[in-house]
């Protein structure tokens, strides 16, 4: 897995680690790469992909897919599945006259696609679209990615139960907004869920330089860390 971009929508200006852009994975196993969310920063991103076999979307914000149509140019007419909740694929086809190879998909519960099996999950994020954390399991190895959560509850440690990896929405750092975690609490209540390495994203303005909040999670947690932009992990 490389972690495309970690930061907040907009990215976040900083030197090094610290400098982040709008959040994205790439899980490249088996022959295949996954592309979860297609950010505004896909033109900077698309340098550290060579080939894109699946596309998943958390949510509608054009942090999260704004950067689709750029994409389906990218594909240069290879047909690629995009799925995401109904809401989500309805916003998408109102948006951009044009997402064609893209194949927009509807999916409402788990799927197999290749030798992937995948599930979602609706989260609370915000009001004004359906958000979706990805269970992402292949080979005995699985990842659970959740950029985007206002809070977190029992369907969502259900899903992350076991996992090798989960990546969580990490914006907020000594105070709250409604559609974010605060890391020290969400820290708190994730250090009992059965989990592997849990790995912070989407790691907003108020959160100390890389290294500082690095640390104090792996102090916090051994499995806890901050991803970065560039960070690579294999399970």
């Amino acid at each position: 897995m490389r972690f495309l971009g970690t930061g907040p929508a907009g990215g976040r200006p900083g030197r090094g680690r610290s400098r982040r852009t709008e959040s994205s994975l790439a899980i490249a196993d088996g022959g295949s790469t996954i592309l979860v969310d297609v950010t505004r920063d896909f033109a900077a991103q698309a340098r550290h992909l060579d080939t894109v076999d699946l596309v998943l979307i958390t949510h509608a914000h054009r942090d999260a897919s704004g950067g689709v149509a750029r994409l389906a140019r990218w594909l240069a007419g290879r047909p690629v599945p995009l799925w995401s909740a109904p809401a989500t694929i309805d916003a998408l086809a109102r948006r951009y006259r044009r997402l064609a190879p893209l194949e927009l998909r509807a999916v409402r519960r788990p799927r197999r696609w290749r030798d992937f099996a995948i599930a979602p999950l609706v989260v609370p994020h915000a009001l004004d679209c359906t958000t979706l954390a990805w269970r992402i399991s292949r080979a005995g190895r699985t990842l659970v990615y959740a950029s985007d959560v206002a809070r977190l509850g029992a369907r969502l440690a259900a899903l992350s139960a076991g996992c090798d990896l989960l990546v969580l929405d990490g914006a907020c750092w000594k105070r709250r907004i409604f559609t974010h975690l605060e890391i020290a609490s969400a820290a708190r209540i994730v250090a009992g869920w059965q989990v592997g390495r849990v790995r912070f994203t989407q790691l907003g303005r108020s959160t100390p330089d890389h290294a500082e909040l690095d640390r104090w999670l792996r102090a916090f947690d051994p499995r806890f860390g901050a991803a970065h932009d560039g960070l690579e992990i294999t399970l």
